[in-house]
């Protein structure tokens, strides 16, 4: 079962509910990614359970456009808008 989590930033305000990194449901495996264009954090499937399990995985893609470059993040990464650290809340949805 996959958690999300509140991440903020004190500085910005800039909001953002994901895992905060790797994560794993009953069917699919996702990971945090920070869009350097959307300056924004997505959680985005990388695998299907039974293909993770044969460690296939899909290339990252922000949501918004294939052409958008993005990086893992990771909890404690910086803010996508400001750089400043971002504060994880508690947990705001469990999902599988």
């Amino acid at each position: 079962m996959g958690e999300h989590f509140q991440f903020t930033c004190a500085n910005c305000g800039f909001s953002a509910e994901v895992s905060g990194g790797d994560d794993a449901g009953m069917a699919a495996v996702t990971t945090t990614i920070v869009c350097e264009n959307c300056r924004c954090l997505y959680d985005v499937i990388i695998a299907d359970i039974k293909d993770w399990q044969n460690r296939e995985e899909r290339a990252l893609r922000c949501p918004k456009s294939a052409k958008h470059q993005v990086t893992h993040w990771k909890d404690g990464g910086p803010c996508p808008k400001c750089h400043q650290p971002l504060i994880k809340g508690e947990s705001a949805c469990l999902w599988d």
